[in-house]
């Protein structure tokens, strides 16, 4: 059966809009009006002003395909790919990039140039590497000793410090209070990305990251399932390969905090869940958290990891997604496609799975048009992440031993 979901006027796809479905008349996630396959890439000076606009609308345009993923911390890597090489006004490096599908006003993408080619290469494509202003939280380092303050409001506290150091956008409406101080906390040169890390153990079920807007969010995790991301295999979803892996379950922990006592040990606490163990054999660990310096935060900080590895982890990928899709009434939108929220997928034996949305990356080309893949599930360990804990490993055991200096010359 054939579906025509559109007029063609002037050469374009106009694709009717919604009426009735929440505010402004739009679905929440959805646009107004959508045109298949249409994207823009626009470039920014430092002063906001547009510096150049790469777009399929246009004839001039030397854009031959490209890449971006949203993660769970929000606006992740991407990838452009020029035909003909971009002048330095109209692309250079740190320069700031917002990226929007299928003809909407809002980005779906910001980021930032940290790679482009460099003139007078025999290349004949020319490759620009990206990232979201998530990756400027590595940049910035926080020294400071919170007591008695709320979760949420040192998140905004290091939010108010990333606007002015890291050139992020604060806004305190995507921020949230958490309903619990830890007794204290101390950053001692650690990066914000780690701060946020440590904030986000003592907050349950709590996600944080820099969005399309350039602006940091600290926010309950919604476990609902998000009504864009209701997939059913065959008909919205082209392969789904699912997987579990139970090589990670943690049900007993005993954890170290930044407290040396008179025996000159550092144990805080220890965490267990009986029911995992009764279910998967005892699976022991040991955590180190040099920020705790109470066992009440520690016993908060362990048990959150042990709600989180006790069962087996579960991951899917998905590829060959369907963004459009029909309503009733006979009127069609597009997915716009976010991290919250759960995705539920319907297998072809018609049983559902849901996940946590991890990675979605989008893939724009002439060849494909529009193509989206999704990572599902808690991340599972890769190099990139073993080293990225090993590096973390590395400053905390620096920062326990700075703390043990402190408190040897009797300081905090």
């Amino acid at each position: 059966m054939n579906l025509i979901l559109g007029r063609e006027i002037l050469g374009r796809w106009i694709l009717a809009g919604v009426a009735g479905r929440g505010a402004g008349g739009v679905e929440p996630g959805a646009i107004r009006d959508f045109y298949p396959d249409q994207f823009a890439v626009t470039a920014y000076a430092k002063d906001g002003t547009k510096t150049a606009i790469f777009s399929s609308g246009s004839e001039a345009n030397t854009l031959a395909s490209f890449s971006f993923e949203i993660n769970s911390t929000g606006c992740g890597n991407c990838e452009l790919v020029f035909r003909k090489l971009p002048t330095n006004a109209e692309l250079e490096y740190m320069q700031r990039i917002d990226i929007s599908l299928f003809g909407d006003t809002r980005p779906w993408y910001s980021g930032y140039i940290l790679e482009r080619p460099v003139e007078g290469t025999t290349d004949d494509e020319y490759r620009y590497k990206a990232y979201g202003y998530y990756n400027r939280l590595e940049q910035l380092r926080i020294f400071k000793t919170y007591e008695g303050v709320d979760v949420g409001e040192i998140a905004r506290d290091i939010a108010r410090q990333a606007e002015t150091g890291a050139g992020l956008v604060y806004d305190e409406g995507k921020i949230q209070d958490v309903g619990y101080s830890p007794t204290k906390l101390v950053f001692d040169g650690v990066t914000a990305k780690e701060a946020f890390k440590t904030l986000l153990d003592f907050a349950i079920n709590y996600v944080y990251g820099v969005d399309e807007y350039r602006s940091i969010y600290f926010k309950r995790r919604d476990v609902g399932v998000n009504e864009q991301a209701r997939l059913t295999v065959s008909k919205h979803v082209g392969e789904y390969s699912p997987s579990w892996d139970a090589s990670k379950v943690v049900n007993w922990a005993r954890i170290k905090g930044g407290n040396i006592d008179d025996q000159g040990e550092r144990w805080l606490c220890t965490v267990e869940d009986k029911a995992s163990q009764q279910k998967y054999g005892l699976c022991q660990e040991v955590w180190d958290l040099p920020e705790a310096f109470a066992i009440e935060d520690a016993q908060r900080w362990g048990q959150n990891q042990i709600d989180f590895y006790k069962e087996p982890l579960k991951t899917a990928k998905v590829s060959d997604v369907r963004l459009d899709y029909p309503y009733p009434d006979g009127t069609f939108n597009v997915r716009h496609l976010s991290t919250d929220g759960l995705a539920e997928i319907r297998r072809l034996d018609g049983q559902t799975d849901t996940y946590p949305i991890q990675s979605i990356k989008y893939t724009v080309s002439g060849d494909r048009g529009i193509a989206v893949d999704l990572e599902l599930g808690e991340p599972t360990l890769n190099l990139p992440t073993y080293l990225a804990e090993l590096q973390r490993q590395a400053k905390n055991n620096e920062q326990m031993q700075n703390s043990a200096i402190k408190q040897l010359k009797g300081g905090a």
